[in-house]
């Protein structure tokens, strides 16, 4: 098949899979009016692959010569790095700053199994590289929307995998073994379009101990295998369809659902981690390296839609020139910028798998540009709706705007400035709301890792070194400590010549 088209791939969904949503089994998630909008926007992916226009940049000949999505190829340099990023930006710009994600999360579970079980054979002697390949080559080959499932629901967080007492499910774990598979249980949480995808790539969420080794599991699985179960949130909208109160909402539903695995069976060929717990830990952290390139690619496009609307609404509003209004936009300029130079960088300074010709980004510039967007989410957040004012939490419904006995009230007064029509204001309006719902701003401080984890790998990987060694040379401290780059300098100022 190689490359799919939309239809093929909303035809697909149709198989039996077991999905809940608002108390009601959904029978099938293409009918479904809440789902197929996560349906509609993954379909755009295959949409955007056979469009001339970008065939180019999202299409490659796989290994036999076929056509195939860029993104299911190993990535093994800056620019193969620097490229999935501007498919996941073209995606973003398409969808309102979220991306086509039939492929999003999918593919950085991919790359992570893909550097770490050559990691585990190499060590252990095992053989899960070539798993990984056979599974590389049927996404290549069926052009399969591919979802990740990793956050476990956790139990009590002050415990360990192995040590959980109401139950010992709530880390998914090998429960049976046996020459042709496995078998598990357990649940994964926030599982972004799961319920839309082909396939599934399910990672351990942490490091482990030799106790855990039980929950220390890596496979791919399809969500409509017997076993599996996938309850998802009800979408934040009032109404299916209407784009001119929920722009966003209404186009855009990742379906971040709760993955249940009830004794589900996983055949040896699709296993890429089975006990192996001192690797568990590279794995997540990995997958994290990975999909921080995901995260910063798409959230500097989304804060492309959040700046505008600021200089919009201030334009709309008659307030471009107050000084106090450029002040802000000059920010949210900076932070745009900022965090689309830093995630660049991190492709552009790519470090490389020993051993290997695989590259991932450079994790600590990585980390920063996702710590830089989350951590200054929020003052934008304020700047936008300082700047928009308080008609974002009053104004009259698109109903009330539609029905001809109040639209001439709100076209005479909330209209903007001369020449600003009410309708246009009042869209941006919606616009605004959609753009800092609390929805928006847990996403921002949660996906693809919190604050914290990004202090974390910061902190762990800041080459420390050589910040105090560049202290230790300009206070004159000789303790015989030697670094590559500050031992070897000149003295300054230079010693006078006898």
């Amino acid at each position: 098949m190689a490359l799919r088209t939309a239809k093929q791939y909303i035809r697909s969904l149709s198989d039996g899979r077991v999905v809940y949503l608002s108390g009601k089994r959904v029978e099938d998630v293409t009918k479904n009016p809440y789902l197929r909008i996560a349906v509609d926007l993954c379909a755009m992916d295959y949409t955007l692959i056979n469009d001339p226009r970008y065939r180019s940049l999202m299409v490659e000949n796989d290994s036999e010569g076929e056509p195939s999505s860029f993104v299911f190829m190993p990535e093994r340099s800056a620019e193969d790095l620097l490229r999935r990023r501007e498919i996941i930006q073209l995606g973003a710009r398409v969808a309102y700053g979220k991306g086509t994600p039939a492929k999003f999360t999918g593919i950085d579970g991919l790359n992570t199994v893909t550097v770490v079980c050559r990691r585990m054979d190499k060590k252990l002697g095992t053989s899960y590289s070539g798993h990984v390949e056979d599974f590389r080559r049927h996404l290549q080959k069926s052009d399969a929307a591919v979802a990740l499932a990793m956050t476990d629901v956790k139990g009590d967080r002050s415990l360990r995998p192995s040590q959980q007492q109401t139950h010992k499910d709530y880390y998914l774990r090998i429960v049976d073994e046996g020459s042709d598979g496995i078998v598990v249980r357990g649940a994964k949480a926030h599982i972004s379009l799961a319920a839309v995808a082909n396939e599934m790539i399910v990672l351990p969420t942490r490091a482990m101990r030799e106790d855990d080794k039980d929950y220390a599991v890596a496979f791919a699985i399809p969500p409509n295998t017997k076993g599996i179960t996938m309850i998802c949130p009800e979408p934040d909208i009032k109404e299916v369809g209407d784009f001119f109160e929920n722009p966003i909402c209404a186009s855009v539903y990742v379906s971040d659902c709760l993955v249940v695995f009830d004794d589900v069976f996983i055949p040896h060929e699709r296993i890429f981690m089975k006990g192996e717990w001192q690797f568990s830990g590279d794995m997540a952290y990995t997958f994290g390296n990975f999909h921080r390139l995901s995260a910063d690619a798409y959230k500097s496009i989304e804060l492309e839609f959040l700046v505008g609307a600021a200089a919009l609404m201030a334009e709309y509003n008659g307030l471009e020139k107050a000084p106090h209004i450029q002040d802000k936009l000059t920010w949210l300029a900076m932070y745009v910028e900022g965090t689309e130079v830093l995630g660049r960088a991190a492709c552009e300074h790519c470090v490389g798998e020993p051993g290997t010709d695989l590259v991932y980004p450079h994790p600590i510039y990585s980390n920063i540009s996702k710590f830089f967007f989350a951590d200054n989410y929020h003052q934008a957040v304020k700047y936008l709706q300082d700047i928009a004012g308080g008609i974002v939490a009053t104004a009259p419904s698109s109903k009330d705007f539609l029905n001809p006995e109040t639209r001439p009230l709100i076209e005479k007064y909330l209209g903007g400035k001369d020449g600003i029509p009410a309708e246009h204001r009042l869209r941006l309006v919606k616009l605004i709301k959609d753009l800092t719902s609390s929805y928006e701003g847990v996403l921002t401080l949660h996906a693809e890792g919190s604050l914290a984890a990004q202090r974390l790998s910061i902190h762990a990987l800041a080459d420390f070194d050589r910040y105090k060694a560049a202290a230790k040379r300009a206070a004159r401290i000789q303790d015989g400590t030697e670094h590559p780059i500050y031992s070897q300098l000149p003295d300054f100022p230079p010693r006078t010549l006898a």
